[in-house]
């Protein structure tokens, strides 16, 4: 009896050492004929990331379309009339390509029988590449509220410039390098409809995918950083520090989000030994997504600020400017507001 036990024991251990050694995915059968898989682990976290990545995606599009619905009248009001403007385009840009980068992920992540392998590897380069062409966008409208803050000086715009241009470039470089290492291999797709009925493309973590998403961290800290040397400048004037603050607010919390964004994506992309990190940070588009809503709110807040004191919004960067304007702070039942003086008898709130 206890050589019969102890004969059994040591086939079960034989048996779970050679399904360690096995090939990824195993079909056998049993002894009625009913098909089973052996999955390692690995494999199986994988899976559950894909789909973490997929249900990340549609967070993310839901975001996108709540925050154009509950901002779309201020949109109207601020930017579909008046002279075009590199500020304006960048706006649309901002707000709308979002939603075209997002149709080769969503293809790539949601869609069912899709013909050939080589048809995932191109969707899934595609959302890649107009992921970081969306975050260069983003990142330039950023830029381009430090270019306004510094209009009084040619080096820090040229430092601020040459900063951009330079992350810029870095991350196009890097998407490029990366390319051939993003493909959907026909054993990925295999083991996906094998096993599971998740829908879409699948494919490998790319071990240099994380590197395009450091020079998004790298402009944001110096972008906040010229930001806060601008708002730490002593103007004397109190009310000018008021709006500078709420400017500096206004930016540090769009630098919060998306330095958390960036982190997110930089930090899951490297794990390519966590599919259940990575998959969601690498194959959804939460950087994109989070960085246009947080940035679009930042521009719809500065043209509101500028129309209610009836100047550019290009002078709200400007302190000698805002001096010459004659507005006050006032609390009232729904807040503090601020109350422009006119040439008119009566102030305009």
């Amino acid at each position: 009896m206890h050589q019969c036990l102890a004969g059994h024991a040591h086939k079960v251990d034989s048996l779970r050492q050679d399904s360690f050694s096995m090939p990824t995915t195993m079909m056998t059968s049993n002894s009625t004929g009913t098909p089973f898989h052996l999955v390692h682990d690995y494999d199986m976290r994988t899976l559950f990331g894909f789909q973490s990545a997929h249900y990340l995606e549609i967070a993310c599009f839901t975001l996108l379309v709540y925050d154009l619905l509950t901002t779309f009248g201020e949109e109207v009001e601020y930017f579909w009339s008046g002279p075009w403007s590199i500020s304006r385009i960048l706006f649309f840009l901002n707000r709308y390509l979002p939603f075209i980068a997002m149709i080769p992920t969503s293809a790539a992540l949601f869609g069912a029988d899709i013909p050939a392998q080589v048809w995932c590897t191109h969707l899934i380069r595609a959302a890649f590449e107009l992921s970081i062409i969306v975050i260069c966008v983003n990142q330039g409208i950023l830029f381009l509220r430090v270019w306004y803050m510094y209009s009084h000086s040619a080096i820090a715009r040229a430092v601020a410039c040459f900063s951009y241009t330079g992350c810029a470039l870095s991350s196009l470089i890097m998407m490029g390098f990366s390319l051939p290492f993003l493909k959907s291999p026909t054993e990925s797709l295999q083991l996906q409809r094998t096993i599971s009925t998740i829908p879409g493309c699948s494919a490998p973590p790319p071990s240099m995918i994380w590197m395009v998403f450091v020079p998004s961290t790298i402009i944001h800290t110096i972008l906040f950083g010229f930001t806060i040397a601008r708002v730490a400048k002593i103007s004397h004037d109190l009310r000018v520090d008021q709006l500078m603050r709420r400017l500096l607010r206004d930016g540090g919390l769009v630098f919060f989000v998306s330095m958390v964004s960036a982190t997110f994506s930089v930090v899951g992309a490297r794990l390519t030994t966590d599919p259940v990190i990575n998959g969601p940070a690498t194959w959804s588009n939460s950087q994109l997504a989070i960085n246009a809503v947080a940035v679009s709110r930042l521009m719809l807040s500065i043209r509101s600020l500028a129309a209610k004191l009836k100047i550019s919004q290009n002078w709200l960067f400007n302190p000698s400017e805002l001096s010459r304007v004659r507005w006050r702070a006032v609390s009232g039942d729904y807040g503090r507001s601020i109350v422009v003086e006119m040439d008119s008898h009566e102030p305009v709130v």
